[in-house]
């Protein structure tokens, strides 16, 4: 009994040392959001325009002008926008010039509301692509029903990426994350690995040059962050509280309610619905083999961890008046 005590005793302080890092990772996460890259630039701005000065001069001579004023520009593209929009609303004195060429945050918005309404302009997208390329509606099914198949027939082996992720039928459908850029070239580009994912029209093996191109196409293995963070980006200060896997709760009731949305139905041989793609989202079983460089327990644990916290700063301050009225 004492042993087993003793073991008990260990592993709960094993467990409490993990959930102190966790703890501790997901902090330290948090100030790579907005708010924090905007202050960033502020300490970096100040250190190389400010004049150097001897302590005797400081002393004796006034400066010229020491009151702060705006100085230079910004360019705010995809998450830039949200960084420009915190600087707008929160710095007393930020860029002279502030140019937006997109990323613009949705300020006052649940995080839930975010993904909801972005599925609906995903499907918009989809819609676009096919009318482009529709010969691509069935080439997508037939990959996606390929890469369903281990699910069904335990035989049948999962489509091993060269990174040593798994390419699954939803990661599959990630590519979708391109459908964002301009229609000429970003559906070209996915038309593009579409249709090179066969051998040859016979046969559902799946060529090599396909499965290069999905690794080099997603990015997520070599950027961890982009996955841990994505979500919280949306988190506009406490009242949005937790994010809650906010992009796959969404799915999932799209999906459920509406057939269009899920890729097992319209794969189906008898349905003559599209296959849609995911659009820029970030899904929880993606740590589960998808992408091997973000999978495994503790990259899960830290994941969590981000998506259930709940006391996120605020980036973006425009709205502060309005929600006092």
């Amino acid at each position: 009994n004492d042993d087993a005590a003793g073991e008990s005793a260990q592993l709960q302080l094993a467990r409490a040392k993990v959930s102190k890092a966790v703890e501790d990772a997901t902090e330290y996460l948090a100030r790579f959001r907005a708010d924090s890259i905007v202050r960033d630039a502020e300490w970096i701005k100040d250190a190389l325009i400010a004049k150097p000065t001897s302590l005797l001069a400081t002393m004796e001579e006034p400066a010229e002008n020491s009151s702060p004023r705006p100085w230079g520009a910004a360019l705010g593209q995809s998450f830039g926008g949200f960084c420009l929009m915190t600087y707008l609303s929160s710095i007393t004195h930020p860029p002279k010039l502030c140019l937006l060429t997109g990323g613009i945050a949705p300020m006052n918005t649940p995080v839930r509301e975010v993904y909801d309404r972005l599925w609906l302009r995903v499907k918009e997208r989809n819609l676009r692509y096919y009318e482009q390329y529709p010969g691509d509606v069935a080439v997508v099914k037939r990959i996606v029903r390929r890469l369903l198949l281990p699910e069904s027939d335990p035989t049948q082996p999962p489509a091993r990426l060269p990174s040593g992720g798994i390419l699954t039928a939803r990661r599959f459908l990630q590519l979708g994350l391109g459908l964002g850029g301009s229609p000429g070239a970003a559906f070209a580009n996915l038309h593009s690995i579409v249709n090179s994912a066969f051998m040859d029209d016979d046969d559902d093996e799946l060529s090599a040059a396909f499965l290069k191109r999905i690794d080099y196409e997603q990015s997520f293995d070599d950027a961890p962050l982009y996955f841990l963070l994505h979500e919280s980006i949306y988190a506009d200060g406490p009242s949005s509280g937790a994010t809650n896997w906010a992009a796959h709760s969404s799915y999932e009731q799209y999906a459920s309610s509406n057939p269009e949305f899920d890729y097992r139905t319209t794969t189906a041989e008898e349905s003559a619905l599209p296959t849609m793609f995911f659009g820029e989202m970030v899904f929880p079983w993606m740590a589960d083999g998808d992408f091997a460089s973000v999978s495994g327990q503790g990259m899960k644990s830290l994941f969590e961890a981000q998506t259930n916290k709940n006391d996120w700063l605020s980036f973006c301050h425009f709205c502060d008046g309005l929600l006092d009225l």
